[in-house]
């Protein structure tokens, strides 16, 4: 996405790290009206203090490097990786244990945690080329390292995942005779693949404005005109946030009405007190994942909408340009990185399953439960109830 800001400056090169990522060339004067989604030319008024006026350099045949000044914010960067790292880490490993007996949500739960995992990866602060040789692989650095494009990807994995799981839990409750077909492990599989295929998609405007300047050796954004920027940045904004925030939201709301109903029609047969009745079990067991899967969608909301909100009302030209690499922004960022750590947090705390399946993992004992762990085999309990009451 490009934003405006005038700038005429020579600054210091580095980086920083957030949904938008920004970078700036090294010694080249730049006199322009832009600023990217992923690069900006940040002013020299303080905003900037992450990177320090005299560079660490290091130099290598035509690289020279910016070694990480650790600022409050990537203090905080990091300590959100090293726990989404291991948080994620833990889900995957766990439902790998249990690969036998899952069932689609477990798998779509589990690429969730490595698309997750992923980005807090990539989202570890790295050393910047102040200068790149003028190569193929100094065009590689500049669109695909220098420009984090494998952390935009990621995110945007992770939240049309997250979406797909809203989908998949309507099916389920929805559509229970139905679900086996129309909810196939090959299914899940393309979906997946497709979420990250759409994610490449989005990001890919990341290779027409992250470039190589050959004249300084400096990785430089393109410039477009507003027009174009506005465009981009209303699209980015609609795909990276609003429609999966609302069809998430949509679909967990749809899936609830179907749950209430199901229940009401379970109690007019004398189950509502009868825990040990399969059909009450599974009924409660599908609250509960449910109502674990509205606080992870809140809880993206919540991390996501501030930083996006804000910055597509500053592409729009309604927020001064003092508002990049303000404190607010930097704190918006922060609060954005903080959801690649947060759903592993959320099933430890809302979902007993998931904490015995942990200290099952770190426990001596034989005979590990291997179940499916955030859904269960019960359709065909959910289908023989429903008959039983229609005969």
């Amino acid at each position: 996405m490009f934003e405006a800001v005038d700038v005429t400056t020579r600054s210091p090169g580095g980086s920083f790290g957030s949904r938008h990522r920004w970078t700036t060339p090294v010694g080249g004067q730049l006199s322009s009206k832009v600023v990217f989604q992923n690069f900006v030319v940040p002013p020299t008024d303080g905003f900037w203090s992450d990177i320090s006026p005299i560079p660490n350099v290091k130099t290598l045949p035509g690289w020279s490097w910016q070694a990480v000044v650790w600022s409050w914010w990537l203090i905080l960067q990091m300590f959100t990786a090293i726990l989404g790292i291991v948080g994620n880490s833990l889900v995957i490993i766990v439902l790998f244990i249990r690969r036998e007996l899952s069932r689609p949500t477990d798998t779509l739960v589990g690429a969730l945690a490595a698309a997750d995992l992923l980005a807090s990866v990539f989202m570890i602060p790295l050393p910047q080329a102040l200068t790149v040789p003028t190569s193929f692989l100094g065009q590689v650095y500049c669109k695909v390292v220098h420009s984090s494009m494998f952390l935009w990807v990621s995110f945007e994995a992770s939240t049309y995942t997250l979406t797909a799981i809203a989908v998949e839990r309507y099916i389920a409750v929805a559509y229970p005779f139905q679900f086996k077909n129309l909810v196939t492990r090959k299914r899940v599989t393309i979906v997946i693949i497709a979420n990250w295929i759409l994610g490449f998609m989005i990001t890919s405007y990341i290779f027409k404005s992250a470039m190589l300047d050959n004249s300084t050796n400096h990785c430089a954004p393109a410039f477009l005109s507003k027009d174009v920027q506005m465009l981009i940045g209303t699209n980015l904004f609609l795909m990276n946030f609003l429609l999966p925030a609302l069809v998430s939201l949509t679909m967990q709301a749809l899936t609830v009405h179907v749950l209430y109903r199901q229940s009401l029609v379970f109690r007019k047969v004398g189950n509502r007190e009868d825990r040990s009745n399969p059909t009450t079990r599974h009924l409660e067991a599908r609250k509960r994942v449910l109502q674990m899967l509205f606080i992870v969608i809140l809880v993206f909301i919540v991390c996501w909408g501030p930083s996006q909100c804000f910055y597509f009302v500053f592409n729009l030209g309604l927020l001064p340009d003092s508002y990049l690499f303000s404190p607010l922004q930097k704190a918006l960022v922060v609060l954005s990185f903080g959801n690649s750590c947060a759903n592993p947090i959320i099933y430890t705390i809302r979902y007993p399953e998931f904490r015995s399946a942990i200290g099952e993992l770190f426990s001596s004992k034989k005979g590990k439960t291997k179940a499916a762990l955030f859904s269960e085999r019960t359709e065909g309990t959910m289908v023989k109830s429903v008959n039983s009451i229609h005969a």
